[in-house]
């Protein structure tokens, strides 16, 4: 059964957008959500203490750039996806 409140959000972008600069811990780790595409249903987090690193256009490393996670936040059917079970929002409660 999906959730009422966390389905009428998902399909509220003004609602969604407002995630944007809150902390989360996603799979262990603290992130912050910093951006949202809507269209692709994609939440992006950014974490503050990981690093990843990225390589030049020959495949050589070049630099470190903070860790992200390009997660959807939606089904093929529009519905929550798993990844809401996954997060845990640091700054209170979501809904």
């Amino acid at each position: 059964m999906v959730d009422t409140a966390l389905q009428n959000m998902i399909e509220d972008i003004e609602a969604l957008s407002r995630l944007i600069g809150k902390r989360v811990r996603y799979l262990g780790e603290e992130y912050e959500v910093c951006d949202l595409l809507p269209e692709e249903g994609l939440l992006i987090l950014s974490s503050d203490g990981n690093s990843d690193v990225q390589e030049d256009s020959f495949g050589r490393a070049h630099r470190l750039v903070p860790k992200r996670q390009n997660l959807k936040f939606r089904d093929a059917e529009g519905h929550p996806s798993s990844i809401w079970d996954e997060l845990s929002f640091l700054d209170g409660p979501l809904l």
